[in-house]
């Protein structure tokens, strides 16, 4: 039986979040959080098949209700607690899903955070057909970052630069940096680079995403400015 190549995106959507408790099903906008990222998975022409893994019983209900196929994940990737344990996650629901549909072999992997409600669909698809069709083996979402970046001493008790020299300061639209910052959105990746390497492969692209898009919901700031961009861009991200 010849398999068919498909693209899978799959969302990760614990229950044990700390920062914000129960974040990805709190409300965003009239909606569960989890529910932006569904809407958007569906919405994207290049995605084949989609899942929502989740450990907890009410967020694969809520992702059910919003028209999304679920997956219980073990309790091992349940706790945000190993060395790249979403990379597991990933690698073992590509296992399972191969496993519940032999017809279907995983060719790209598409990894969607539900905490970056934001994203805009079409960089999604930019994102895929640069690993499916222009020969990278990886890509990823990123914002240009035009902060100057400091860091606290070993000692802790001093700062010092890091991208820049203070003394040697240009206005900023004339700073010749190359300086971009991951913002967690969206992460394609070859099935065999993914298990060879993790999600990030030596040939990897990049799709730019607006700053404004780039929220990643973490703690309760975040959400509360998540809240507040999606009502200044509401006609935008409903469109």
């Amino acid at each position: 039986m010849e398999k068919k190549s498909i693209v899978l995106a799959i969302t990760p959507a614990r229950g044990g979040s700390k920062g914000v408790p129960r974040k990805n099903i709190i409300d965003l906008g009239g909606k569960p959080l989890v529910a932006h990222t569904i809407t958007q998975a569906k919405k994207a022409t290049l995605i084949d098949e989609y899942i929502v893994n989740s450990e907890d019983e009410e967020i694969r209900q809520v992702a059910e209700k919003w028209g999304a196929n679920t997956m219980t994940r073990p309790d091992m990737y349940a706790h945000d607690q190993i060395l790249q344990e979403v990379d597991l996650l990933l690698k073992w629901t590509v296992e399972q899903f191969e496993e519940a549909n032999p017809d279907k072999h995983v060719d790209i992997v598409v990894l969607l955070y539900p905490t970056a409600p934001l994203r805009n669909v079409s960089a999604i698809d930019a994102a895929i057909d640069l690993v499916k069709n222009q020969g990278y083996d990886s890509a990823l979402s990123l914002y240009y970052d035009t902060r100057y970046l400091w860091s606290v001493t070993d000692e802790g008790t001093t700062v010092e630069p890091r991208n820049y020299d203070p003394n040697k300061r240009m206005p900023r639209q004339k700073e010749s940096w190359n300086q971009w910052a991951e913002n967690k959105a969206i992460y394609a990746t070859k099935r065999d680079i993914l298990f060879s390497i993790g999600r990030i492969g030596p040939k990897c692209g990049y799709v730019e995403m607006e700053k404004w898009r780039s929220i990643d919901i973490d703690e309760p700031v975040d959400l509360e400015m998540a809240r507040a961009l999606y009502q200044a861009k509401k006609d935008i991200l409903d469109s």
